[in-house]
C-alpha cells in the first residue's frame, strides 16, 4: 500500500443483551437507546488514547454505541436486545501479546468505557463478540481491517481518494476508498451513480 495508512484503529464489540442498560444522566423523557451514544471524556482523553494506540497499547476510551433493537426488535429473540460498540483507539499489532490472546481483555476495556455512563451494562450482556482489526480483515477481507479503507485524515481524504471510474469498462467504485472518503454517508454511491449516468449518456450520443 506504500504510504497509504490503512491499519484500522477500531475495535468492534457486538453484544446480545438481556435488557437495555440504564444511563443515569439521561433526563426524563430522554431515550438514549434510540440514538447513537457517544462515549467520551473529552478531547484530551481521546488524543491520549490515540497516541497510546500508536505505541501498540490499546485504550478503547472513545466509542459509538448503538442499540439496534430500540428500532427493530426483530433482530433479537423476544425480550432480548442487541448492542454494538464501535470503539477507538486500538492498534492493529499489539506491542505486547497478540489479538488471539488478548481479544477478550481488550473487549473488557471497551465495555468498561461504556460502563462509565451506563454502570449496569456488563450485567446486561449475555453474549459478546469482540473483533479487533485483524479479525475484521480476516472475516470481511478489508485490508488492515479498516472499514473506511484508509485513515480519515486530511492527506487521505477528498480528492486524494479514488474516483468512481476504473480502467475496466462498466466497473465503478462506490466504497469508502473513493472520494470524498469514509463515513461521508451516501456521497460515494451518488458519485458512482452520476458517473454511470454520464457515461451512458455519452455512449448514447455516439450512436
Amino acid at each position: 500500500m506504500g504510504e497509504w495508512a490503512i491499519e484500522s484503529p477500531v475495535l468492534k464489540v457486538n453484544c446480545g443483551l438481556s435488557r437495555l442498560p440504564t444511563f443515569p444522566a439521561a433526563g426524563p423523557g430522554v431515550e438514549p437507546h434510540r440514538a447513537m451514544v457517544t462515549i467520551s471524556t473529552g478531547m484530551a482523553a481521546t488524543q491520549a488514547a490515540y497516541e497510546s494506540a500508536r505505541r501498540g497499547v490499546p485504550p478503547p476510551a472513545w466509542g459509538e454505541v448503538y442499540f439496534q433493537t430500540a428500532y427493530d426488535p426483530s433482530v433479537a429473540p423476544a425480550g432480548m436486545h442487541a448492542m454494538s460498540v464501535f470503539a477507538q483507539y486500538v492498534p492493529y499489532a499489539l506491542a505486547e501479546g497478540d489479538w488471539a490472546g488478548r481479544r477478550e481483555e481488550i473487549g473488557d476495556l471497551a465495555v468498561a468505557a461504556v460502563a462509565r455512563f451506563a454502570p449496569d451494562v456488563a450485567d446486561c450482556i449475555v453474549h459478546r463478540e469482540v473483533l479487533g482489526p485483524p479479525d475484521v480483515e480476516a472475516r470481511i477481507g478489508l485490508t488492515g481491517g479498516h472499514i473506511f479503507q484508509g485513515e480519515c485524515l486530511p492527506d487521505q481524504m477528498w480528492e486524494r481518494r479514488f474516483g468512481p471510474r476504473t480502467p475496466v469498462t462498466g466497473l465503478y467504485l462506490c466504497g469508502a476508498a473513493t472520494h470524498p472518503g469514509g463515513s461521508v454517508i451516501a456521497v460515494n454511491g451518488r458519485n458512482a451513480g452520476m458517473a454511470v449516468l454520464a457515461d451512458l449518456e455519452r455512449a448514447g450520443g455516439r450512436r
